[in-house]
C-alpha cells in the first residue's frame, strides 16, 4: 500500500512538474537552447531513450528528455489554437518546429504506452512551427483570416436556418461537403 501511495505521489509531483514547465514556456528560451546543443549528440532521443542507459547522460539532460511532453503539449495547444493540423503517421503523431534555423520533428509514439520525441532536422520544413511564435502565444495571420471566414459561414448558416432550411439538411450538406474535402487531402 506504501508502494502504490509514493508511486501516486511521484506521478502527481512529475505531471506538476511538467504542467508549471508548459505553463512557463514562454518566459525563456532555455529549454530549446538546450535541445539544440543536446542534438548536436544526440539527433534523435525519446522519454524512454535512455531507460537503461541513465548513466550515459548528465541529470540535468534526464530531466529535460523528460519535459520533452509538456513541449509537445505547449506545440499542441499553439497549433489548435492556430488551426495548425498535426502530421499523422503510423502510430506517430508530431509537429514540425524551427528555432534558430534548425528544424525539429517534435512528436508522440502511441501505442501500448505513450512515448515522445524529438528528431533533429537537417533543415526547417517550410510549414514548421516558430518557436518564437509559440512564446508569445502571437495569433498567426492565417489564424485570423481563417476566423474571420469561418465567422462568414456561422452567419450564412443562421440565415439559412432562418429561412427555413432544416437544421438536419444543413448538418448533412456540410458534413458531406466536409467528408468529401477529408477524402481528397488523404
Amino acid at each position: 500500500m506504501r508502494f502504490e501511495y509514493e508511486e501516486m505521489a511521484k506521478e502527481y509531483e512529475d505531471y506538476k512538474r511538467k504542467q508549471e514547465f508548459k505553463d512557463n514556456l514562454h518566459l525563456s528560451t532555455d529549454y530549446i537552447d538546450w535541445m539544440e546543443e543536446f542534438t548536436k549528440s544526440y539527433k534523435v532521443f525519446a522519454t524512454d531513450s535512455f531507460l537503461y542507459d541513465k548513466d550515459k547522460i548528465e541529470d540535468k539532460d534526464k530531466n529535460n528528455i523528460e519535459l520533452l511532453e509538456g513541449l509537445f503539449e505547449a506545440i499542441a495547444e499553439f497549433a489548435d489554437k492556430n488551426y495548425i493540423t498535426p502530421k499523422r503517421s503510423d502510430y506517430q503523431i508530431y509537429y514540425l518546429l524551427k528555432h534558430n534555423n534548425i528544424g525539429y520533428k517534435i512528436g508522440m509514439d502511441y501505442g501500448q504506452g505513450a512515448s515522445f520525441y524529438c528528431d533533429r532536422l537537417d533543415k526547417p520544413e517550410k510549414d514548421s512551427i516558430e518557436y518564437k511564435n509559440i512564446m508569445s502565444g502571437v495569433k498567426l495571420p492565417k489564424t485570423i483570416q481563417a476566423e474571420y471566414k469561418l465567422e462568414e459561414l456561422k452567419k450564412y448558416i443562421e440565415r439559412l436556418v432562418e429561412e427555413d432550411v432544416p437544421v438536419e439538411a444543413i448538418h448533412r450538406a456540410t458534413d458531406s461537403v466536409i467528408q468529401k474535402v477529408k477524402v481528397k487531402r488523404k
